[in-house]
């Protein structure tokens, strides 16, 4: 069975987050995670963890036989300090989003394999608790299919 356009961006998401490592020039090695299963986020909040969280998707245009979406992630970047870390959480929490951004950003992964038209980055947001602390980079990713086929890319 085929594998539907969007199924194959998040997967090309949880790929670039993967080869965002320190022996691949960036300040930290981080490893994605989709969960499994709804709320099992307290499960996986571990240092250098990315949740991917697929969010909704917007019909953006309609035109001839196809469909474009923009479909928004969030990549949850968990930053769990010990009380042997020497810079502060600021410092971390920029470093590992713009290890995020530019890797999202690079020409290797923006078009998403040839999948999508590109990667639009939003705001960030810093989520700070008692219990786990890090960075959510939002971002959109805008794809055509076919208006009656989710597993055809139209580019």
């Amino acid at each position: 069975m085929s594998i539907p356009v969007i199924e194959q961006i998040a997967v090309k998401l949880e790929e670039a987050v993967n080869a965002i490592t320190t022996a691949n020039g960036f300040n930290y090695d981080l490893t994605a995670v989709r969960p499994k299963r709804i709320h099992l986020e307290g499960d996986i909040n571990t240092d250098g963890t990315v949740i991917i969280e697929q969010e909704p998707a917007v019909l953006h245009q309609t035109s001839g036989d196809t469909i474009t979406w923009r479909q928004a992630f969030t990549l949850q970047a968990m930053v769990i300090d010990s009380d042997t870390e020497t810079e502060a959480i600021d410092t971390r929490l920029n470093k590992i989003r713009a290890d995020i951004e530019k890797q999202l950003t690079s020409s290797t992964y923006i078009k998403c394999g040839g999948l999508a038209e590109g990667i639009l980055l939003k705001a960030p947001e810093k989520f700070l608790t008692e219990e786990l602390s890090g960075i959510a980079v939002n971002i959109d990713v805008q794809y055509t299919t076919k208006d009656d086929d989710p597993y055809t890319q139209v580019i």
